[in-house]
């Protein structure tokens, strides 16, 4: 039991939540309520969407995986009590575990390509899954390119599904006809959630960074926080949190122009204030145990604004 336990804990199933809720909720609360204002139901069906989404969950497990995999030993120092690699599953399972959950992701991120003949749209998963291996094994703890690198792959999955609906639509002239004047509503929506998602993740790969400062230095990484120190690491962070919190501003204001008023409202209140309160803490930070606190702040942060979707389907 204890094993299998490791096996489920390994793959992170709160972050696979999240990828499925983000996904669920873009597809069910946004496309599905544009879509409806232009009469039309979404191009990719209920199932296709099901494989769409187990693809990216199965590709993104096997990245925390890999990870794992090769962080063993800074992870021995930075959290001792938290090591399942080599610990409590061999290296050699944890390869094997990582190559089920990766060609399957490939496998049926494929398939699901073919479905609705775009080719190119499958090259995606392949190229995320040498990502995601290029990054635990180089690049994870050099200056700024790991971090963008996650980052990036974090707002892929909000961007992932709205490029395979758009790729079905087009293939399907008559629907995107009907629902194309929805289009731009729906592409900047998607785009602001991109964009959150990219920016609450890079600032969270900093913050922790910064907390596992002792053990990555140990292994000769190369992170910010190592290179340029605590204080321009710290400095980094809170401008690019008050960017972000200015980037959010800025939709809130489309969404008050739009009288999405439940969202703007819920934007305000849930998300742009926890930004507030979490900056307060991010300028105080001061040891390891601050920064954990804001690691799991950013990851509440981003939750919240991921639920926000939820109220695009009452809005109208």
């Amino acid at each position: 039991m204890n094993k299998f336990l490791s096996y489920i804990k390994i793959i992170r199933p709160s972050n696979l939540l999240i990828i499925i809720i983000s996904q669920v909720f873009l597809r069910y609360f946004i496309v599905d309520t544009y879509f409806e204002l232009g009469g039309i139901m979404p191009a990719l069906s209920d199932f296709q969407f099901f494989l769409l989404v187990l693809a990216t969950v199965l590709i993104a497990a096997g990245g925390y995986v890999i990870n794992d995999y090769f962080d063993e030993k800074p992870d021995a120092i930075n959290k001792p009590e938290k090591l399942i690699a080599g610990e409590k599953i061999s290296l050699n399972f944890i390869l094997i575990y990582y190559w089920l959950l990766t060609i399957a992701g490939i496998v049926l991120g494929l398939a699901l390509t073919y479905w609705i003949d775009s080719w190119t749209l499958g090259l995606i998963f392949p190229l995320v899954a040498i990502m995601l291996w290029t990054y635990s094994s180089r690049y994870q703890k050099t200056f700024l390119v790991g971090n963008i690198m996650i980052a990036s792959m974090s707002a892929l999955v909000i961007l992932i599904e709205w490029l395979f609906e758009f790729f079905a639509l087009k293939a399907q002239p008559v629907l995107f006809v009907e629902v194309h004047n929805q289009l731009s509503a729906i592409q900047f929506i998607v785009l602001s959630f991109t964009f959150f998602a990219f920016f609450t993740s890079l600032i969270r790969e900093i913050v922790k960074d910064i907390e596992d400062m002792e053990g990555d230095k140990q292994q000769g990484y190369k992170t910010l926080v190592i290179l340029s120190g605590v204080k321009q690491a710290k400095m980094l962070t809170i401008g690019l949190h008050i960017l972000t919190m200015a980037l959010l501003a800025f939709c809130q204001y489309v969404l008050y122009v739009q009288n999405l008023f439940y969202v703007f409202w819920y934007t305000s209140i849930a998300v742009q204030l926890l930004f507030v309160f979490v900056l307060y803490y991010l300028v105080i930070a001061k040891d390891k145990k601050d920064f954990h606190w804001l690691s799991n702040a950013y990851k509440i942060l981003m939750v919240a604004g991921i639920l926000a979707m939820q109220l695009f389907n009452i809005s109208f």
